[in-house]
Order: C-alpha cells, then structure tokens, then sequence
C-alpha cells in the first residue's frame, strides 16, 4: 500500500497533471528511496551516500530545520536536531553541513541523518543574528528606554525567551511625526531627558550593529492592551501605531565599539569581532 498526494497550483481543472502524478507514482513506488521532483524528475536516493548543503531554515522552538542541496529543482531536505552531532544545537541559518538521507517507508517522508558540521568559523569572530530597527527607536532600545518590540509579522515568533540578538541601526529615520515624543513625556520624561535617550552614544552610526540584546517571552496583544499607557511607554509609541505581536527586552547592552554590517529585513546573520562583544554575554 502507498500513498501518493498531487499539487495542484490551480485545483483540478488540468487533468494531465493528475494523469502525470498517477503515471509517475505507478513508475516509482517500487523504488522507496526516491523523490519525484517538480519538474517530473527523479532523484534517487542512496542511504549511505554523503551530501553538502546549506541550512536554509530553522525552528528553534521546535528544534527543526531545512537543508538546501542539489541544484535548484531539489527539494530541501528535513532534519531534526537530535539528527545534529552529540551536544550541538546551535546550528544557524547559513551553516554548511554534510548528512545522509534516511527514507521512512511507513510514512514515505525523507530526512537528513548522520550530520556534521562542515564550516568553522574563526576562533576570533562569532556568528550572530540581528535585526534591524531604524533610528529614534534604534537609539531607544538601545539606551534601555524601550523594553518591548512590536511587529505584525511573526519575525521573532521562533525565538525563545533567552535569544540573544545583534541590534542593528538602518540608514533612515522612522517617520512618526514625532509622536513618540508625546508619549515619552506622558511618563514625565524632561526635554534633555527625551533627547539623551534618542540619541546613539559617540563612535556609533547608522549601519553599524551597536548593542547586543536578550529577547524575552513573544505574545500578541489586543488593541486595549496596546493603548494601557504603561505598554506605551514600553513600545514607545501609541497603541494605534504598534504592532499586534509584542516581543521583551530581557536586558541589552552596547557592544565595546560598533560593528559595519549590512543590514537586511527580518532576522539576520552577521560575522562580528569577538572582542566587540560585552563580557558576561557569550
């Protein structure tokens, strides 16, 4: 007995795809350890044969992942973390790793198995995440003024409480007519107070990476919840204009010096010096 499953971008209305997913499936489910790619292709699958990829994704939270191999019509590939070699779960976006692939033929889902890390990285640099945020509000987490981050995307959802992050400032200044000034004297904040706090300290700019942070617990908020001024004062805006999902600043800290990094959207990766970071962080 088998199973087989079809896409169909557009439902079933182009018969010849069904006809080709029953003609292929009949062609190929003698053999269990292939994977009919989305072109019609077959890729033969040997257990005991060593592949290179690249992580494409991970699930910190549920401690799982995706591999990039192949060429660009295979599929990424499962794996799970306890897959990952004894003691090693700080596998990130980006790292290089050699595996073997596993075909389960109760359920006829394949994943990597056998893992090991091929790229090691300088003894003097660490691989970090980061995000970006632009400035007033850069400066205000930074300087421990804002202590909650809200998006509406999911972008910190995968993260448990106790990631530690790379804060990165982007070249513009976030256009919000000033009302996070409104909201910062709600909190009796003096003028020279308010202006400290938006600020970044000497010797560090737009474009670098400046502080290091420690995410706390990601939960989402009602408007209500949103508009209490004490949450306010904690996004450093006013309830209309935050996000819907609200992210803790556990605790943050300035790196020894600022650190040139191109910034991205989402979470990031960033080679940076070793020494830049704070003692007690790493």
């Amino acid at each position: 007995m088998g199973v087989m499953s079809v896409h169909c971008p557009r439902g079933l209305i182009d018969k010849w795809i069904w006809t080709n997913a029953l003609e292929k499936y009949k062609n190929n489910k003698k053999s269990a350890y292939a994977i009919v790619e989305s072109d019609g292709s077959v890729t033969e699958i040997k257990s005991d044969e060593q592949y290179t990829g690249i992580i494409k994704m991970v699930n910190m939270k549920k401690r799982f992942g995706f591999i990039q191999y192949g060429n660009s019509k295979t599929k990424d590939i499962f794996f799970h973390f306890s897959s990952l070699p004894g003691g090693c779960n700080n596998v990130e976006e980006g790292d290089e790793l050699s595996f073997t692939i596993d075909h389960d033929t109760k359920n006829g889902k394949s994943a990597a198995n056998k893992i090991e890390l091929i790229s090691q990285r300088p003894q003097d640099t660490v691989n970090m995440r980061a995000f970006s945020m632009n400035l007033p509000f850069a400066a205000l987490l930074a300087n421990g003024y804002k202590t909650l981050e809200t998006r509406n995307g999911t972008m910190f959802t995968t993260y448990p409480e106790g990631t530690k992050m790379l804060l990165h400032v982007g070249q513009r200044l976030y256009p919000d007519g000033e009302r996070h000034i409104d909201v910062m004297k709600s909190g009796d904040l003096t003028d020279d107070e308010i202006k400290d706090l938006k600020f970044l300290p000497k010797g560090f700019e737009k474009g670098m990476a400046v502080a290091i942070v420690e995410l706390g617990k990601t939960y989402e908020t009602t408007l209500k919840d949103r508009c209490n001024p004490d949450f306010q004062r904690k996004v450093g805006a006013f309830g209309e204009d935050s996000g819907m999902r609200a992210t803790e600043i556990k605790r943050v800290a300035y790196l020894k010096k600022g650190a040139w990094v191109s910034g991205k959207g989402g979470v990031f990766k960033v080679d940076v010096d070793r020494d830049v970071i704070p003692d007690g962080w790493l």
